[in-house]
């Protein structure tokens, strides 16, 4: 054997990149560390590694100690296994799983299970380990426990509802990452995850996904929240959030990562306009620099947009967040757009602001155009403007910003390190693009990092052969590296000729598969003699040509 291999640091990386989430993958696991006695230790800590059931656990221990029962599963025509009791367990039969395998699982990641053990079967391993909270995954940094419905379709209600508690026998002093899976209208549950900041852990990445309904969660969460102190919390996701919970969330120290599954009732104090831009308000250069301090990473969902202002209020101008998505519910009227965009102009920091997504979440219907229109009626974004270390922007507000010229002429100025830019792309719009393919062509050669663009633009005009393109005059291309382009989002951009587009990409866009240009998806009711219809065809026809 070659002496690199000899050395062990040398063979646990080796074993490190072996896969291991299937059956397959630790049958294949388990012959690697059973080859040779040098591949032994490295092959065992990689097939212990994670775990997603209690099987493996269930395998060290002696055979009189248990017995399997099928339980019907109620309300299903399937059953699951339950692991009862021959015998009490004592100590010696945990020896040898607690001695040399527990401490090699670094992760818990409890999956879709077909069996579990009975409530008897967790209070004697509870007796065993003399109460240790983590004694059966003592090194373990990540635990994913979500022993309720709807999580576990397999098991009944009945028997998750029992067992659920257990989840401290993983969760010990070194768990960095939890993951919570629960129904807070369970009271035994309710009571575990309340108790569960008393359990002495690292912890710093937490999330809280609630399967009850939200009457009852946001009562518990509250509570839950304001009663933990969670002073090294440095990652938190939650399904939802009261609004009363926000003010303790802010003084987390070390809090740089949140994640709101659905706000509510965090309505705004104050409702901003234009003027609040020309003439800031006094009351910015009074708020508390301690609140949100470290925060960096921000994502927020609601079915009302006003929720967003109101919880982009609470930070104070000198923030750090570098990133922020709000995912739309509903679609927004554009009165309610330019606040936001207000809000975030007077409450987000130009110094370490990257990135800005708003987005309508999937399935969410845009606004339904008005019969009574006009070409250049659009969302003004001159608010953003401040941001000039933005890295992406991404703006699909179900409903027209509807770029223009000068819109693009501000972009190109303003963001010149935007690597994604994206505006317009997921919802139908009737009226012809302000802008056209010389507008991409400054884009690409004019934003060196470029590398995810997606626009409505009219592509009608793209001439047969691109090098004659006056348009090209006034970009000296000469003096630019080719476009980093790789990605690219369409919409409904109306087309006409697909060879001709093909051969523009090709000669501006060589990084750009024609495979990677996206339409937006079309409901098949459509009629075919729809113009978008026959747009979409195009588009994809790009892919059949040979330019």
């Amino acid at each position: 054997m070659n002496k690199c291999l000899q050395a062990p640091e040398i063979l646990h990386l080796i074993c490190n990149e072996l896969p291991n989430s299937n059956l397959d993958d630790r049958q294949r696991l388990l012959a690697v560390a059973l080859s040779c006695r040098a591949l032994l230790e490295p092959g065992l800590d990689r097939l212990w590694h994670t775990i997603r059931s209690f099987q493996p656990l269930m395998t060290m221990l002696p055979l009189d100690l248990f017995k399997l029962e099928k339980k019907p599963n109620l309300g299903t025509s399937g059953f699951y296994l339950l692991v009862n009791l021959r015998r009490e367990i004592v100590p010696s039969d945990l020896d040898r799983y607690l001695t040399y395998y527990a401490p090699r699982i670094r992760e818990v990641d409890i999956a879709l299970l077909k069996g579990t053990f009975s409530p008897e079967f967790w209070q004697g391993l509870q007796l065993a380990t003399g109460w240790r909270h983590g004694a059966l995954s003592p090194s373990a940094w990540k635990v994913v426990w979500t022993l309720t419905a709807p999580f576990q379709s397999l098991l009944s209600q009945d028997i998750l509802d029992q067992t659920f508690a257990y989840f401290s026998l993983f969760l010990g002093p070194k768990s960095t990452c939890v993951t919570f899976g629960f129904k807070s209208e369970v009271p035994l549950q309710a009571a575990s995850i309340r108790n569960a900041p008393s359990i002495p852990t690292a912890l710093k990445e937490l999330s809280l996904q609630d399967a009850s309904p939200i009457a009852s969660e946001l009562s518990f969460l509250t509570s839950s929240i304001q009663s933990s102190s969670w002073r090294d919390l440095e990652g938190l996701t939650i399904l939802n959030l009261p609004p009363n919970a926000i003010s303790h969330l802010s003084t987390l120290p070390h809090l740089s990562r949140l994640e709101i599954g659905e706000l509510h009732d965090t309505r705004p104090v104050r409702s901003y306009t234009q003027a609040d831009i020309t003439n800031r308000p006094g009351h910015l250069s009074t708020m508390s620099t301690g609140v949100f301090r470290s925060l960096k990473y921000l994502k927020l969902s609601s079915a009302v947009s006003a929720n967003f202002e109101g919880f982009l209020q609470h930070l104070p101008p000198n923030n750090q967040l570098h990133t922020l998505k709000c995912i739309l519910g509903v679609a927004p009227s554009s009165a309610r757009v330019k606040a936001i965009l207000a809000t975030i102009h007077l409450h987000c920091n130009p110094k370490h602001f990257r990135e800005l997504v708003i987005k309508g979440s999937p399935g969410t219907a845009a606004n339904k155009e008005r019969l009574d229109t006009y070409w250049d009626i659009g969302i003004d974004l001159n608010p953003l403007l401040i941001f000039t270390q933005l890295e992406t922007l991404s703006l699909n507000l179900l409903l027209g910003v509807n770029l223009n010229p000068a819109d693009i002429n501000q972009i190109v100025a303003r963001f010149p390190r935007l690597v994604k830019l994206n505006v317009d792309t997921d919802a139908f719009d009737s009226r012809i693009p302000q802008i056209d393919h010389t507008h991409v062509l400054q884009l690409i050669y004019k934003l060196r990092h470029l590398r995810k663009l997606g626009l409505r633009f009219n592509a009608t005009a793209i001439p047969e052969y691109p090098a004659n393109d006056p348009a090209l005059a006034n970009l000296t291309t000469a003096k630019h590296l080719p476009s980093q382009l790789v990605t690219l989002w369409v919409g409904d951009s109306p087309i006409y000729s697909p060879p001709s587009v093909a051969r523009f990409f090709k000669m501006h866009c060589p990084n750009l598969r024609m495979d990677r240009i996206i339409t937006l998806p079309i409901d098949s009711n459509i009629p075919e003699t729809m113009p978008v219809v026959m747009y979409q065809k195009r588009w994809r026809a790009l892919e059949d040509q040979d330019v």
